[in-house]
């Protein structure tokens, strides 16, 4: 390049702050003759300036009596790909000259071009050029030059400058390709006028007016995805490297993601793969989450390409299969048992778009596309999924993220993950419907979706076979591994990595042994399915037998390491992430740095030092200091929020930077809220404890709280269903006391008791009876026929002011659970609309099928506490009228209100005053009397924090209730 002579004083700079490569030098020509340069390379980020780049340079004259400076400019159309390689992974698929010039023009100086076509795609793209050459202020013409059969060249000549004559030349390069600026298509022949429109433009801002923009851009980035390290420059470095190039790579239009290996090289050609939805794109949701937005929009985009995939397949009738790797949304990968069979892709982006709307209820984005395309990847799953002679959903012939075992049964990432997305579509189906119903009718309309199918994939989801080996205590990678002979690491010399360098697959594939993280990768994903012990005796087993020869795995074992205790490995793992790169550890970096990888190195310091996560739509730190640092800082975006979090000794430092209010989690012990501009500091606390200095971490709410209309439904029922039977006309005075009679040694007790008064006596029968059959049982199946024909014409209607509660305890990461009586119960719940919104329920149903008791026991609040894996000393409940249970039994939960302004009862004239004063005797806390009363999350909260203490509590009820008992003046409403 230099044509001899002596280079020296060269120093090359990245400057990550403002977005610009610089460099400096000395040259001595063979005749003795400096100059001095100076670059800058610029490439705008802005999505207004997207299509250009620019090239300045400063030439500057040292020496006397130089006769000429010759400066060119090239435009080089015949640029060739490198050779294919044999490393895998590298991924090339092309070599030799892949784009192949149309024509070109260079009528003028200031404006040239060279369109091309793509081999196989035949896409256009329009490169063109334009130089701006100016000597100590006075601009300089250039000579238009077509060398060889595809280059151009703008050649400036400087004869005689004089010593110290500073030469500047800017070179604006503009590309415009057939796919258009904005996604739509523009014709070829409109190429050239779009190209020299985006030149013109960005020659009037001017440099120093895009240096600019270029660090304003960069500076909004970084206020919210910038980590400070303290302690630490290399890890510094590496960290604040890995967000420039992350940023620098991503698309921000929807029709563009971001490649597995950024813009720096031509490893896999430019494809985007799973890296996106699991490593990179919660990077960008909670520091940028309109960034993450497009990354989701791109998957949107390319859902008819999904479609046509699956049926590719062969044998696939419905639903849509998203391409292992791809550019426009076809699949591009040859080697299927490393690709298309790594069908847990849709399980990925399902669960990315999950997250997203968590953080963003962007529903607008739900409505206009997210929703259809969770639905057609969960159709996919019903058909390529089977079902096991042992009622298991399996998924049988895949590739999980360990590519050294390929095509196997039931890869449980992929099963856990399918899980959660065939969950998730369904929850999504049911908000939809309640809340956007014009819409979902609309979506269901344009795309057949019926009703048996969301049942299918609710019951796909109930079933799906998650394996657990008792044996060892571990959940098998899928359902051959456990039986693979070990790979012989002992005597595998390090040279011999990475193995697919140097074994072939067939070989890999017969061993025990992992690339990449897998089954840890699932304690990450769905930690919240695993306790702390599997996921220690599974991270003990695995780690082992994980080479990591993908760059894709230090990361993930780094956040777990963490949360599991290993603060060490921890942090090594961390090292090997942020420094992937700058440092070539995997030696391929040539071909273009690891995108995955570097957003792996925020989630080493986020996810795994911090503890981040989000439970129940809370989020949830429980941070740490790595014992080389001495503090760390970083920002997450949620809600509309902005929270950072400063760790420093043994202290951290949570401030509420934007939004109306934060709320979170700290050390899952304390329950913090922050308005805009407020902060707190808290001391680091052990990560393992329990929840039980939260006031409460569940309520378990009566079905004739949330839905009023019920108990109105239950007098109607019974009262058509015994008028065949008594004579009387069955009041409401009767149906009060048939409730306060409804305690006894069966079922119908109260019924019973209610006929006795009216002469009537039956026997009390088997549950099978038969509506007509003069027996208990058969009046109760009756009026059960009844009430779900009530129910069908008349669906129930959820309180409004309870769902807005269930809401808000939601948002607060507070489990709910409901109760129902009736046998009805599942079918009110689901009319309703509240079933999506709750976490479990336990209705009449299974009282039998469970053997559960009825009053005055609590039986059915007590399963449901069990199913949201709590403890009534930890719950609220909330009952409509408690009269008939057993005080000592209510006492046994945290805190208990009871809410009789929504009982038919009350609305019939009852002593609000003596209702209450029953209540409490029962051992309720807190009677609700009046109506406009409203529930929150944080009312509750304060009133469990201002009660009595649970034991004390607990103790002064079962004196009470003994003195009753003993006394006999008042025994469960004198029964």
């Amino acid at each position: 390049m230099w044509g001899g002579g002596e280079l020296y004083d060269y120093h090359r700079e990245l400057d990550i702050r403002h977005g610009t490569l610089t460099r400096t030098l000395r040259w001595t020509s063979p005749a003795g003759k400096t100059i001095e340069l100076e670059s800058l390379r610029l490439v705008p980020l802005t999505q207004t300036r997207k299509h250009i780049f620019l090239q300045e340079y400063k030439v500057k004259a040292i020496s006397p009596d130089i006769k000429e400076i010759v400066i060119t400019s090239k435009m080089d159309g015949k640029v060739t790909n490198k050779p294919q390689s044999n490393d895998p992974r590298v991924g090339a698929g092309f070599s030799g000259q892949v784009l192949h010039m149309d024509c070109r023009e260079c009528k003028d100086p200031k404006f040239s071009f060279i369109k091309s076509k793509t081999t196989y795609s035949q896409l256009e793209m329009l490169c063109a050029m334009s130089n701006v050459l100016n000597v100590d202020g006075q601009d300089v013409q250039p000579e238009c030059l077509m060398v060889d059969e595809q280059s151009i060249i703008h050649k400036f000549v400087i004869t005689n400058p004089k010593e110290g004559a500073l030469i500047s030349l800017t070179k604006t390069v503009a590309y415009v390709t057939t796919q258009g600026i904005d996604g739509s298509g523009i014709r070829a022949d409109d190429m050239d006028g779009i190209a020299r429109q985006q030149l013109a433009s960005a020659h009037d801002a001017g440099v120093a007016k895009l240096k600019e923009e270029q660090t304003a851009f960069l500076a909004d980035i970084y206020d919210t995805a910038d980590i400070i390290i303290e302690g630490d420059d290399l890890l510094q470095q590496g960290m604040r490297f890995n967000v420039f190039h992350l940023v620098q790579a991503v698309g921000r239009d929807g029709l563009t993601n971001i490649g597995a290996k950024g813009i720096t090289g031509e490893g896999y050609c430019g494809h985007y793969f799973w890296d996106t939805e699991i490593y990179i794109l919660p990077f960008f949701l909670y520091t940028k989450p309109e960034i993450a937005k497009r990354l989701v929009e791109f998957r949107v985009h390319t859902l008819d390409k999904a479609r046509e995939r699956a049926r590719q397949l062969g044998g696939i009738h419905k639903g849509a299969l998203y391409p292992w790797r791809t550019i426009h949304g076809e699949e591009c990968s040859s080697y299927f048992p490393a690709g298309t069979a790594q069908l847990h892709i849709n399980a990925d982006i399902a669960w990315a778009f999950k997250h997203y709307f968590e953080a963003t209820n962007d529903t607008q984005l739900l409505i206009n596309g997210g929703a259809e395309m969770l639905f057609e990847m969960a159709r996919f799953w019903l058909e390529y999924g089977s079902w096991s002679p042992g009622g298991h959903f399996q998924i049988n012939c895949v590739t999980g993220p360990d590519e050294y075992t390929a095509l196997v049964n039931n890869n449980y990432y992929t099963n856990v993950m399918v899980q959660d997305a065939l969950t998730y579509c369904v929850s999504t189906a049911e908000l939809l419907k309640h809340e956007h119903c014009e819409a979902y009718l609309k979506l269901r309309e344009k795309i057949g979706l019926t009703d048996d199918e969301l049942n299918a994939m609710q019951l796909a989801a109930e079933k799906m076979y998650l394996p657990y080996d008792k044996f060892i205590g571990v959940h098998p990678q899928d359902d051959s591994f456990l039986q693979k002979k070990e790979w012989d690491f002992e005597n595998t010399p390090c040279d011999k990595y990475p193995l697919l360098l140097h074994y072939h697959y067939l070989i890999i594939y017969k061993y025990k042994v992992i690339k990449q993280a897998d089954l840890v990768l699932a304690l990450l994903m769905q930690g919240q399915q695993f306790t702390d012990k599997e996921k220690k005796l599974n991270f003990d087993y695995y780690e082992p037998l994980t080479t990591h020869d993908s760059s894709l795995s230090t990361a993930v074992y780094s956040v777990m390491a963490a949360e599991i205790g290993y603060y060490q490995k921890a942090y090594n793992y961390f090292k090997c992430t942020a420094r992937m790169d700058l440092d070539n550890i995997h030696h391929n970096s040539q071909h273009g740095i690891h995108t995955a990888c570097m957003a792996g190195t925020w989630m080493c310091v986020v996810r795994g030092f911090a503890g981040f996560r989000i439970y129940n739509g809370v989020m949830h730190l429980s941070p740490y200091l790595p014992q080389e640092w001495t503090g760390y800082t970083f920002c997450l975006t949620y809600h509309n929020a902005v929270l950072e979090v400063s760790v420093n000794g043994k202290r951290v430092k949570y401030t509420c930077k934007r939004g109306k209010r934060v709320n979170f989690v700290h050390a899952n012990t304390q329950k913090v809220y922050l308005k805009e501009g407020k902060s707190v500091e808290l001391l680091m606390k052990d990560k393992f404890e329990d929840l039980t200095s939260l006031h409460f971490d569940s309520v378990v709410i009566d079905i004739d709280v949330a839905i009023p209309q019920i108990q109105r439904a239950h007098y109607e029922s019974w009262k058509e269903t015994l008028a065949a039977v008594v004579e009387d006309h069955f009041s409401v005075v009767d149906y009060k006391n048939y409730l306060q009679n409804q305690i006894g040694t069966h079922r119908f007790a109260g019924l019973e008791e209610f006929l006795k008064t009216k002469g009537v006596h039956l026997p009390v029968g088997v549950s099978h009876d038969a509506p007509g059959t003069n027996t208990l049982w058969a009046l109760g199946n009756k009026k059960t026929e009844v009430m779900k024909r009530m129910m069908d014409q008349n669906p129930p209607a959820a309180s409004p002011t309870i769902v807005q509660l269930v809401k808000d305890l939601k948002n607060e990461g507070i489990k709910v659970g409901l109760v129902s009586y009736s046998k009805s119960g599942e079918k009110i719940i689901d009319h309703s609309g509240l079933k999506r919104y709750v976490d479990s329920y336990v209705t009449g149903k299974d009282m039998g099928t469970l053997g559960l008791r009825g009053k005055p026991h609590m039986d059915m609040y007590h399963r449901v506490v069990e199913r949201l894996f709590t403890d009534p000393k930890r719950c609220v409940v909330i009952i409509d009228d408690p009269i008939g249970f057993d005080g000592e039994s209510i006492a046994r939960f945290k805190y208990s209100i009871s809410y009789p302004v929504t009982s038919y009862e009350l609305q019939s004239g009852c002593n609000i005053d003596h209702l209450e004063k029953t209540h409490l005797e029962l051992g309720i806390s807190r009677v609700i009397k009046d109506v406009k009363c409203t529930l929150t999350a944080d009312l509750i909260d304060e009133w469990v924090s201002k009660s009595e203490p649970y034991e004390q509590r607990l103790e002064r009820i079962k004196g009470e209730c003994l003195k009753r008992r003993r006394s006999s003046s008042y025994l469960f409403n004198g029964k």
